[in-house]
């Protein structure tokens, strides 16, 4: 198996996602749609098909006996936190076929490089209450009893319904629900 991860690390990082759970067996077709629509709220049904077909044509995902299986190894795949898909990636995926791979980055760069002319480098913007995800995820979820995940797919799915919003907002808001005690979490995230 090629590594999913140096060829298009974003899909690379939807399928290890989805067999997390289930690694090495297959999972249906059907069941797929409903990992990434209900337990990782990622897509509707309707796009969540569109995006397992693409994968099948493309050949990142193997018809087989029992369902679906990845055609990388999502052994060395890192998982990152709060993890969201790219649209982008997926409308279109690399092909991954026998013969036919993705061209690694660095040739990339290369061609890049070479067409343009000295970039100027641009500040980052950064944030400092992303530094603070982690314990306001954490302080969200004991106070409200709520799982760590659910408190996650919850702050997910009001990113997904309010368009550009940060994670760190996006869980203020569910706290804000659960009707928890917020001067003491903006504190948290503006230490």
């Amino acid at each position: 198996m090629e590594s999913g991860a140096e060829q298009a690390p974003d899909i690379a990082i939807l399928l290890a996602q989805t067999w997390r759970a289930r690694p090495g067996q297959t999972i249906d077709s059907e069941a797929i749609c409903r990992i990434w629509t209900y337990d990782l709220g990622w897509f509707d049904m309707r796009t969540a098909a569109r995006v397992r077909d693409g994968l099948i044509d493309s050949g990142w995902l193997e018809m087989v006996s029992g369902g679906l299986s990845p055609a990388v190894d999502l052994s060395s795949v890192e998982l990152p936190f709060a993890w969201m898909p790219v649209m982008r990636v997926l409308e279109n995926p690399p092909l991954l076929s026998e013969g036919k791979s993705v061209e690694p980055v660095e040739k990339v760069e290369e061609e890049t490089a070479e067409m343009s002319v000295e970039p100027t480098p641009q500040p980052a913007a950064v944030d400092p209450a992303t530094a603070h995800i982690t314990v306001l995820l954490e302080q969200i979820s004991e106070s409200s009893n709520l799982d760590r995940k659910e408190v996650m797919r919850r702050a997910q799915r009001k990113r997904r319904a309010l368009g550009p919003v940060t994670l760190w907002m996006a869980l203020l808001l569910v706290a804000r629900e659960q009707r928890l005690s917020m001067p003491g979490l903006v504190r948290t995230i503006s230490a």
